[in-house]
């Protein structure tokens, strides 16, 4: 036997390296389970304290510092390789530490926050120490919440970050990016109905699509009016004996029209005991009107903006014993405002206030000898939908209207032919034709564009005296003018 023994011990070199080559598998096979458990060699790395719930630091270990992420409300075992004399917590109130024997501590996590805790021998010295992150989980409501997204809003790419607070309060930050305006309000919409509220919803979502919207607005219209008066104003006298009879007929006019002419002629017959002066006034007038009005405004997806051109005119509201008069300012011009919506689907969505006023005597009145102006004014509100580049009518108007009036003296105005003499009439007709375009445009940054004033230059001292000009003129000669058009241009006479 005790030769075989020391046969047996004769063959070391062979069972040392049989030895030497299973140690080797076995620290293998240890690190690979290390590094799946998340365990760093040494005391070194970070360890998921939230994958695991036991963490051994070895002897080889001591002194060195290890990083841990732990859930909140978790707790994780530590094996020290040394009696622990002295515990010390940096913030108690983000983690706890409690000993449950010399060289075992238990890890809680307490509140939300990064804290460190050093364990020390009964000599004072570092045995391990622990940098601990603890981080508040994220909840279902935000798996759920990103999953819906994806499935309600194509093309869109929006990450959800949630956290629950007191075990029933969903706190949701939106992130990523989106096609549209549109897709985000829709996205926190849907996050408002998982958080319950909409001030627990925060977006970052930046918007990957074109914004900006340019907004032309097309105000036209033409106005035709035309007015006719006539009226014949007799006033005479007849004396028989000492009878004297009189005659005074004036029918008034303006009374449809609100217009007063003093145009006519007058002639009259007087004879002993007998005159009579007969007065015609008649008039006729036509009138034509002619706006056109395009005002450009440019806007972020979403945003309102407001443009004017025009003015302010006083007009008098009250006059106070002392003859004061205060004055209240009416607004007249070219209004736009707007508030567009870029869509996901390209659609650009509208809403639009534009007016175009301007300050008139229709309508307005005298008063202390101060003349009071009406406002005309034309104005379209409404909310539309369209594709960029496309042209809607939003408003439009086609009105003919006539008034007439005739003032006569009773019984005689009625007689054919001889009645007329006794009649006046007033008559006006007015012909309205107005609409209003809108057509939005994508709007993007690029070259600056040509400026009404660029080629206008003032004419000069020489020029303007001599000539009448009030431009200068450029090129004039056989070759004609520099710039000039080409093809069928000239002046339109309604």
């Amino acid at each position: 036997m005790r030769k075989d023994s020391i046969m047996q011990m004769t063959t070391g070199p062979r069972a040392d390296a049989s030895l030497l080559r299973q140690t080797l598998r076995f620290a293998a096979v240890a690190a690979l389970l290390g590094g799946l458990l998340g365990l760093a060699p040494l005391g070194l790395g970070v360890v998921r304290g939230a994958e695991i719930t036991h963490l051994r630091v070895s002897s080889g270990a001591v002194g060195a510092t290890q990083r841990i992420s732990l859930e909140i409300n978790k707790s994780l075992i530590v094996d020290l390789p040394a009696n622990v004399g002295e515990v010390i917590v940096s913030q108690p109130s983000v983690a706890g530490a409690m000993m449950r024997s010399k060289s075992r501590a238990i890890i809680q996590g307490v509140g939300a926050g990064d804290t460190n805790i050093f364990f020390l021998d009964t000599a004072g010295r570092t045995i391990s120490v622990l940098d601990i992150e603890i981080f508040q989980p994220r909840s279902d409501v935000g798996s759920a919440l990103e999953a819906s997204l994806a499935r309600i809003i194509p093309g869109s790419a929006i990450r959800v970050e949630s956290v629950t607070l007191n075990g029933a309060t969903n706190r949701v930050v939106l992130s990523g990016t989106v096609n549209s305006q549109d897709d985000e309000r829709r996205a926190i919409a849907i996050a408002t109905q998982f958080a319950g509220d909409p001030e627990n919803v925060a977006s970052v979502i930046n918007i990957a699509g074109a914004q900006q919207v340019m907004l032309q607005v097309t105000i036209a219209e033409v106005n035709r009016e035309a007015v006719k008066q006539l009226g014949i104003n007799l006033n005479g006298t007849a004396t028989i004996g000492p009878v004297t009879l009189g005659l005074q007929n004036n029918p008034a006019l303006g009374g449809a029209s609100n217009v007063i002419t003093t145009n006519g002629g007058s002639a009259g017959v007087v004879v002993p005991g007998f005159s009579l002066t007969a007065t015609l006034r008649a008039l006729e007038r036509r009138s034509a009107l002619r706006t056109l009005a395009e005002p450009n405004l440019t806007a972020i997806s979403g945003q309102e903006a407001e443009f004017l051109a025009g003015g302010e005119f006083p007009v008098p509201t009250e006059i106070g014993d002392n003859g004061q008069i205060t004055y209240t300012f009416k607004e007249f011009g070219v209004r736009l405002k707007f508030t567009p919506t870029v869509k996901s689907n390209g659609i650009i969505g509208l809403v639009v206030d534009t007016k175009v006023s301007e300050p008139t005597t229709e309508g307005g009145f005298a008063v202390g000898g101060i003349t009071i102006p009406a406002t005309k004014q034309r104005e379209a509100r409404t909310s539309v939908e369209l594709a960029a580049g496309q042209t809607l009518a939003i408003a439009g108007l086609i009105q003919d209207s006539v008034r007439q009036q005739i003032n006569k003296l009773p019984g005689l105005g009625d007689i054919p032919i001889l009645g007329a003499l006794f009649r006046s009439r007033d008559f006006i007709r007015a012909q309205t034709e107005l609409v209003v375009l809108v057509t939005p445009y994508l709007a993007f940054p690029g070259a600056a564009p040509a400026l009404p004033t660029d080629g206008m230059v003032i004419a000069g001292d020489a020029e303007a005296i001599f000539l009448g000009h009030m431009e200068k003129m450029y090129g004039v000669g056989p070759g004609g003018m520099r710039g000039s058009y080409g093809g069928s241009v000239g002046f339109v006479l309604d």
